[in-house]
């Protein structure tokens, strides 16, 4: 008997559940073709879900590089369920689902601040995968602001604002008129919202119209408010990655992901890189754009057929804390505006610290073109 027990645990533990589409809208332009979510208003689980009934930590992000303060921000499933599901579809695999919350804790692991996080969003949470936050400082207060998101649709994720203030609380940044904000091509539950000098910008892709729309948000000191027309194209056809000739070596690709981003692999399939595009501004600055867990450790003026740009050299750790990897290696970026009309933005990495990469990178910008 103890034999057939023990042969029927993995069994139960493997099955998953399914979920049925609902409906998510993100402003007051009508997106009902943008936003329809697999997430049910309802979720119900048969008994082969696993039960969650103490703290399981689904981000957890070392705030003393950017506060100096030996702190630590989590996303905290506090009761609620897991369950898999291999069945092809935006949510296979393995799934969290139930309470939530944002939790600040000292380096003794202490919750100094929390906050419910299921307020915040209309439908029942869950994740998929364990996930970094994004941090930066989008309304000029000095303390540090990030996006926490649930997936939407094939198109994009609804993503909430929230800051940390000077006493340690975690609130959210009001954005009037827009209880969330609908973001395409990034990071499923946490994204890096393109910064301006007093606020921030977000695209995405709108089937109802059929193309790309930008929103622009400036700070007035209580609130963001809305800069653009919320039908406003992010920027012209004829400088979207499309747009762009990047001849690399023999076997690699340039796979786009949409007009505004492309992945470059090797001819082993390996990621190198990517291109991507952000709205042009005068005053672009790539800090702002960095990835985290990186430092920038070299800033210098390039030229390239395209016209004139940076190059930065980034020193990039091999992998996350909860990834196991340790050291760093060097990432290379070279951002190159073109003028009044978008700055094409490319990464390149060897995933070492040779500076025979740094020679092939520059190479590679060296053949760059635009098409006519």
């Amino acid at each position: 008997m103890k034999k057939w027990f023990f042969a029927l645990v993995p069994l139960l533990l493997l099955t998953a559940c399914s979920v049925a589409p609902t409906l998510i809208t993100n402003s007051d332009t009508n997106l009902d073709n943008t936003t329809a979510s697999p997430i049910p208003t309802s979720l119900t689980f048969d008994s082969n879900a696993i039960l969650v009934t103490g703290p399981l930590t689904l981000s957890r992000n070392d705030l003393f590089q950017l506060t100096k303060k030996h702190e630590y921000l989590s996303v905290v499933l506090t009761n609620g369920k897991y369950y898999e599901d291999w069945t092809p579809g935006p949510l296979m695999g393995r799934n969290w689902v139930g309470e939530f919350q944002i939790q600040l804790s000292n380096e003794s692991d202490e919750v100094q601040s929390a906050v419910d996080l299921n307020g915040y969003f209309k439908d029942e949470m869950v994740f998929n995968s364990f996930f970094d936050i994004d941090f930066d400082d989008y309304n000029g207060d000095g303390n540090i602001d990030f996006t926490i998101g649930q997936y939407a649709s094939s198109n994009g994720g609804i993503y909430k604002l929230f800051t940390v203030d000077d006493s340690g609380r975690i609130k959210e940044l009001p954005i009037k008129g827009h209880p969330e904000i609908f973001v395409s091509s990034t990071g499923r539950y946490s994204t890096k919202l393109a910064k301006s000098k007093f606020g921030f910008s977000s695209t995405f892709y709108d089937n109802s119209i059929g193309k790309e729309v930008t929103q622009s948000f400036g700070w007035n000191g209580k609130e963001f408010v809305s800069e653009t027309k919320f039908d406003q194209p992010i920027a012209a056809t004829e400088y979207d990655v499309s747009n762009l000739e990047f001849p690399l070596p023999k076997g690699w690709n340039l796979s786009a992901n949409d007009r505004f981003g492309a992945s470059i692999t090797d001819e082993n399939g390996i990621n190198m890189g990517s291109v991507v595009t952000y709205p042009y501004t005068d005053d672009f600055d790539f800090r702002s754009y960095k990835p985290n867990h990186s430092e920038m450790t070299n800033e210098e003026a390039i030229d390239t057929p395209i016209g004139s740009g940076k190059l930065y050299t980034l020193d990039a750790d091999n992998g996350t804390a909860a990834s196991g990897l340790t050291g760093t290696h060097d990432v290379y970026f070279a951002a190159i505006p073109i003028q009044d009309s978008i700055i094409y933005v490319l990464e390149f990495t060897k995933h070492d610290k040779e500076d025979a990469s740094k020679k092939q990178f520059i190479a590679l910008l060296n053949g760059l073109r635009l098409k006519k």
